[in-house]
């Protein structure tokens, strides 16, 4: 179980950033590619003799940043969210392609392979992790008036218009925020498995979407909550290691995920 979970963290915490642009109606494609490029930052930079905690931050603030670019672009240019997440996911893993000359780093130091692989109070680290950034969403969307925004964008924007709330500093704010949850997933993803590969990311893009929805969290915008998409993480976490203990082949158990988006989907359209 606690194995599980620890490999559940990570689509937790991507879980945890689509909620948020999913809320607002929008969507972020480049998931995959944010957690490749950052985690090749870091990487790097740790080789380099950077300090593990520093390296940490500055491919963290990497993510952040280039979700300030989503955002802009949603935002500022109207481009439509699909659109502009996946060209920049599509230029970060090209970078990581570049910068890893299309293979894996390794030689990571023992303190940050450590962050990716030990307890705490017989819990995994990524798991204290996850709940951290579980409860600091919970509190944006519960408790703050940005929380309230992204739910009154994603019920209805012209409302919000007419209320006088720019609407553009919440997109920028729900987009920022998905880039440094991506970027976190993707350096405790690297971490765990002690080596950076420019690929690393591809089928958490997915999951991470599978988790939202079968959280509960409506692609109509304006439902959803960051619990219930951790709930959908761990399902989509049991669920896959339920297919690897069975032997059923990668390839169609991303069929059966897809077919359960699909589903869920139809459903949540239907009820809406």
């Amino acid at each position: 179980i606690l194995n599980v979970t620890r490999q559940a963290s990570t689509i937790a915490i991507c879980a945890l950033a689509m909620t948020l642009v999913l809320i607002i109606r929008g969507i972020d494609l480049g998931t995959g590619g944010v957690m490749a490029f950052c985690a090749m930052v870091s990487g790097f930079m740790m080789l380099s003799g950077v300090s593990v905690f520093i390296a940490m931050l500055s491919g963290a603030l990497a993510g952040l940043l280039i979700g300030i670019v989503n955002g802009v672009l949603v935002s500022k240019i109207s481009i439509p969210p699909f659109i502009a997440t996946y060209v920049t996911g599509q230029i970060t893993l090209g970078l990581a392609l570049v910068v890893g000359k299309g293979s894996s780093i390794s030689g990571m130091p023992k303190l940050y392979v450590a962050i990716g692989n030990s307890l705490f109070l017989n819990i995994p680290i990524n798991t204290w992790i996850m709940i951290v950034l579980l409860v600091v969403t919970s509190v944006i969307l519960k408790y703050t008036r940005m929380g309230k925004h992204i739910y009154a964008l994603g019920g209805n924007e012209n409302v919000v218009k007419t209320e006088g709330i720019n609407p553009d500093t919440i997109k920028i704010f729900s987009f920022a925020l998905c880039g440094l949850y991506s970027s976190i997933a993707g350096i405790l993803l690297s971490a765990q498995m002690a080596t950076v590969h420019p690929t690393q990311g591809a089928s958490y893009q997915l999951d991470a979407v599978a988790a939202s929805l079968v959280g509960g969290v409506s692609m109509l915008g304006g439902e959803g909550a960051a619990w219930m998409s951790v709930l959908g993480a761990l399902i989509i976490g049991f669920l896959r290691n339920g297919l690897d203990m069975l032997a059923i082949d990668p390839f169609y158990q991303n069929l059966f995920i897809g077919a359960a988006i699909i589903f869920v989907v139809g459903v949540s359209v239907f009820n809406k």
